[in-house]
């Protein structure tokens, strides 16, 4: 009877699991977001030969170099083939096509790694729940880029934790060098390994050995990245440009920003102890069922997410499910000291497996603190951006939830569903918000957005830019987009990239003068400006508009609101 119970069980994860999996690519092509369009442009421009720290000024560079391999392949091998056989498929459909199967194969590697531990019953929910989680966008970026390589950091070190063997503390190390290159600032993961490693070793947990191993393999890569820099900038000319990097939006300083941070994650802390202040508190006087605490933290949990989504229904966000994901990352070492507590089973028996393996827990735990600590200190946003970051702790939230002795099956559906909803039907578009699969959307069948489905405008924006950039400009000439939300110029072109970054806030700020003062043949020899764009009015007032406009007289061509200019 038990048998037939689980052959029923795994014939319905297997039919969701493919219904997951082929909805997502069924869902892949729809919408293009405006900080999706960035970072490819930013890895292009490496592509095409800039001189990293020199020729560009943006803080995300460096993950030209693991883009580097899949634009190679695409540019000189796929895309070829792609045009002689009709194939509808550009560069941002092959990038987001190659990010899925990649995301796939590490939420397997999830799975397996997983499988082996005594938390195995949540090993599906867990791989599913994080096959489906949108990294900001579906496509590489500095996000997915450095996720992909923490969660398998975090499967590394419990594969060591489980068989003692220094060549994971190796992979782990290539995995750390991978998120640095992503986020730079992810070079503090570094040092937060090493402690962990040297807490293992006074713990007899890890060997000298693998700390050995890691340190190594991390210099080794570091000491290889250095060579590529001398050979390609001149490590002289890259420190001398470092005072250059930065974001001109930011409106406060770091130590403000960190600690607006901070009074955000306080406030929140305090919104998620409320049910458990409130179940401690109610069972000074009155038993509470095991089942109740359940109903309780489900309720809970539910009715958060639907006010967070209702407080500004006209923008419903994945952003939204962060929130959301925060509520179960404050709530772990609730959950991982009830798990303590359960071990003992009512007759006095004790489960030293789930004993043994619940570092697993604080291990997933401990990588979410370090990872959002040092993604808040790069970000002039809100706690949604280093909240991405909670995911490792809401998968071992997950883990404890799947438990047989747990069963949370509830609010592990609830998790799954909304992270399918935003998966499957919300799209990341234009410049966040709302918007949905449903819309009316036009295809793409010109340029790098080919089997890209876009509305209207973006659909009419992306055109126009099209039709400028390959009627008017060559891959000898350089060009300037005023404006980050028209920049499928730059995907769409050959041209050079003529600025310091794509995400050059021309309207606000005068560091593209600086740029191009320093580095005067970098200058743009074009420049396209939306004349409709809502900055339009603010760039014309500004320093580096006027410049850009007493400089830039010559109208090569107009479509639509795009004007090309020339000197």
């Amino acid at each position: 009877m038990l048998e037939a119970i689980d052959n029923k069980n795994n014939i319905f994860k297997f039919i969701i699991g493919i219904f997951a999996l082929v909805w997502s690519f069924n869902v892949l092509n729809v919408g293009f977001y405006v900080d999706e369009n960035g970072l490819l442009t930013i890895y292009k421009g490496f592509y095409q030969g800039q001189r990293l720290f020199v020729d560009s000024w943006e803080a995300l560079q460096t993950g030209g170099i693991l883009a580097y391999p899949l634009m190679a392949l695409y540019y000189q091998v796929l895309s070829p083939l792609f045009a002689s056989a009709g194939i509808n498929i550009g560069l941002v459909l092959y990038m987001r096509i190659a990010y899925t199967i990649c995301r796939l194969l590490v939420a397997v590697y999830l799975y397996l790694t997983i499988k082996r531990t005594a938390y195995d019953r949540g090993a599906y929910v867990a791989s599913l729940f994080y096959y489906m989680f949108v990294m900001g966008w579906k496509n590489f970026s500095y996000k997915s880029y450095c996720d992909m390589a923490i969660m398998l950091l975090v499967c590394f070190l419990i594969r060591y934790y489980q068989e003692k063997k220094v060549r994971y503390f190796v992979y782990a190390a290539i995995a750390t060098c991978v998120a640095i290159l992503a986020y730079p600032t992810m070079i503090l993961l570094a040092v937060f390994i090493f402690a962990f490693a040297l807490l293992g070793i006074y713990r007899n947990e890890v060997s000298p050995k693998a700390i050995i191993a890691y340190v190594v393999t991390c210099l080794v890569i570091g000491g290889a990245f250095l060579v590529f820099l001398q050979f390609g900038s001149g490590i002289v000319n890259a420190i001398h440009q470092l005072k250059n990097f930065g974001d001109q939006d930011y409106d406060y300083g770091l130590l403000h920003r960190l600690g607006m941070l901070l009074v955000s994650y306080i406030g929140f802390a305090v919104i998620a102890y409320l049910p458990i202040i409130f179940l401690v508190i109610f069972k000074r006087f009155r038993y509470v069922s095991y089942i109740a605490e359940k109903v309780v933290f489900s309720a809970y949990w539910i009715i958060f997410f639907v006010i967070v989504c209702a407080v500004r229904i006209e923008s419903i966000s994945n952003s939204r499910f962060i929130y959301a994901l925060l509520l179960l990352f404050f709530w772990l070492p609730y959950f991982i000291k009830q798990e303590e507590k359960s071990e003992y089973t009512v007759i006095g028996s004790y489960n030293s497996q789930i004993s043994d393996e619940q570092g697993i827990l604080w291990l997933m735990f401990s990588i979410s603190i370090a990872a959002q600590f040092i993604w808040a200190l790069s970000t002039n946003q809100d706690i949604t951006v280093p909240g991405h970051m909670a995911i490792y702790a809401v998968i071992a939230f997950i883990l404890i939830a799947s438990n047989e002795d747990n069963d949370y099956i509830g609010l592990t559906c609830a998790i799954i569903i909304v992270d399918f909803f935003f998966m499957g039907f919300w799209v990341a578009e234009w410049n966040g918000g709302y918007s949905d699969v449903l819309e009316t959307r036009y295809m793409v069948t010109n340029g790098e957005l080919k089997g890209i489905i876009l509305n209207t405008e973006d659909y009419d924006k992306n055109m126009s830019s099209y039709r400028l950039v390959t009627e008017y400009l060559s891959s000898e000439d350089k060009l300037l987009v005023a404006f980050g939300s028209n920049s499928t110029g730059y995907i769409n072109s050959d041209a050079l990239q003529g600025t310091y970054s794509v995400y050059a806030r021309t309207q606000k700020n005068t560091m593209i003068l600086d740029y191009w003062k320093e580095f005067p043949d970098n200058q743009a020899d074009y420049v396209i400006i939306d004349e409709s764009n809502d900055k339009y009015e603010s760039f014309v007032d500004g320093e580096a508009g006027k410049y850009i406009i007493e400089t830039y007289r010559n109208v090569v061509a107009k479509d639509g609101s795009l004007v090309l200019y020339s000197k």
